[in-house]
Formats: C-alpha cells, sequence, structure tokens
C-alpha cells in the first residue's frame, strides 16, 4: 500500500499541499533514487530535468523537477513555508527553485531561466547536479548520507543561521569522506547569516521566520533558450538506494518524528 511508486509520490505531494494556506509551515523530505533526462523545453542551464526515480519508473516514468515545481512550490502561498529534504543524486536543483546559495561568497545567484513564485521555499539538497549521493549505515539501517549529516547538523545547531546550519551539513560530509557537496536553493532570496533556520513554527524559544514575497513577477521566465543535454538515464543509476523509504510526505512525516 504505501510502496513509493509514481501514484503514491504524487497522492503523498497532493496530501501535504493541499489547503496550505498562509501562515502553514511544511516539511518535505524524500530519499531515494534520482536521475536526469534532457530538458527539452530549453529552461535547464545544464540541459537535464532532475528526476525522482520511483519504483514503478519503467513503466510509470521519473518525475521531473518541473512536475516537483509545478506540485510543491508553485502553488504555495505566500506567507506559508515549504522546507524541502531531497537525499538522491542529481538533486541539487530538485525542486527549480530559482536561487542557488554560495557558502564562500554568502551570495545567492539567480538562474539564468528562473522559475518564481509566491511562497517561502528553501530546499536543501545532498549534491550538486552532476553529483551522486552516497549510502550509509545510519540510526537504523541503510540510509542516505545527507540525511544523516542534515539529521546530525539539526540536533547539534539549536539556533543556527541557515549559513551556519548548511555549513555544519557539509562538514558533517566531509567527516564521512563523502565528496558530494550538499546545496541550499530558494525560492526567495534572504540574508542566510541572520536568518534563523528552524522546521516549525518556533526554534528554542525563537519564533520562526516565514520570508515574504520578494518576486515582482511570478512564473517560469525564459530568458535564454538551451540545447537539451544528450545524456540521459544512463546517469541516473548509483547512489542512494532507498526505495524503501522514500516517499515524498510520509517519509517527511517519519522523519519530523525522529527529530522532534
Amino acid at each position: 500500500e504505501y510502496q513509493p511508486n509514481a501514484s503514491n509520490i504524487t497522492k503523498a505531494m497532493s496530501w501535504l499541499m493541499k489547503d496550505a494556506q498562509k501562515g502553514d509551515v511544511l516539511f518535505f523530505h524524500f530519499s531515494g533514487h534520482g536521475g536526469q533526462v534532457p530538458d527539452k523545453t530549453g529552461h535547464e542551464a545544464d540541459g537535464f530535468n532532475e528526476t525522482l526515480i520511483p519504483l514503478d519508473h519503467t513503466r510509470a516514468g521519473q518525475i521531473s523537477d518541473d512536475v516537483l515545481w509545478g506540485s510543491l512550490v508553485y502553488n504555495l502561498p505566500e506567507g506559508a513555508r515549504l522546507t524541502a529534504l531531497m537525499d538522491m543524486c542529481h538533486s541539487g536543483t530538485g525542486l527549480d527553485l530559482p536561487y542557488d546559495y554560495n557558502v564562500n561568497t554568502r551570495r545567492w545567484t539567480e538562474d539564468v531561466n528562473p522559475a518564481h513564485s509566491r511562497g517561502d521555499v528553501v530546499l536543501f539538497s545532498g549534491c550538486e547536479d552532476s553529483q551522486t549521493s552516497a549510502d550509509v549505515q545510519g540510526y537504523s539501517g541503510a540510509g542516505g548520507a545527507m540525511t544523516l549529516a542534515f539529521t546530525k547538523a539539526y540536533q547539534q545547531c539549536s539556533s543556527s543561521t541557515y549559513h551556519e546550519f548548511l555549513s555544519v551539513v557539509k562538514r558533517e560530509l566531509r567527516k564521512k569522506r563523502h565528496s558530494q557537496r550538499p546545496q541550499l536553493t530558494s525560492s526567495q532570496q534572504f540574508d542566510a547569516s541572520s536568518r534563523i533556520f528552524s522546521l516549525g513554527h518556533d526554534n528554542g524559544g525563537i519564533t520562526s521566520m516565514i520570508e515574504p514575497n520578494h518576486n515582482p513577477q511570478v512564473g517560469r521566465q525564459k530568458r535564454r533558450h538551451v540545447r537539451p543535454a544528450r545524456q540521459g538515464f544512463g546517469r541516473a543509476g548509483g547512489g542512494n538506494d532507498l526505495f524503501g523509504l522514500g516517499i515524498a510526505a510520509v517519509g517527511a512525516a517519519l522523519f519530523a518524528d525522529a527529530l522532534f
């Protein structure tokens, strides 16, 4: 009943987003296989759509970042927040969020063809689009390296900023000699060096902030056409093999229980 096939993942995302309204604080977690397929629309800077690979992908296909953006990002209203954790290969821009944070320069870079929305969506992804994500032995068996690093960082950092939290996640991955580089992308630009990271409404007595909409134009913008990449599913294989855990919002609920 709860196998992470395409239908169940899609239903779980719909359940999570149903009736989302101002003041809501949501959490989405996917840990499983990720891949890339050529982007035929010309929007993606690298020529690829990043994908979730469901259990029945040979029959139902992969779930692209275009679909994820339309399901989880575009319809989130202003004044609501979604924090996402995607632990899979090629997950860097897995939600097609327009702003990418550079931990070294502490600046945001806007995508060449940005997909803007009204809500406050932040994604922590396990690696860059071109990388794979590792498996590890976690608290209760096999799991993703990013999920374990994220959990440890959350336990260590009671009132850290987004910049500090991402730095601790990176440090945890380096301690285990993982070469993958976690990414922070967002639907809104904000000061990552001052905004306090939180998954809930408050964090240790500090009220959790929901970033207001700063985007004057909502929707996908095409400023430059990018030719589709030639490689596709062949880059999807290795890395995270957690199909038993990767059912979107259901997995998110279980993960949140472990944290809180």
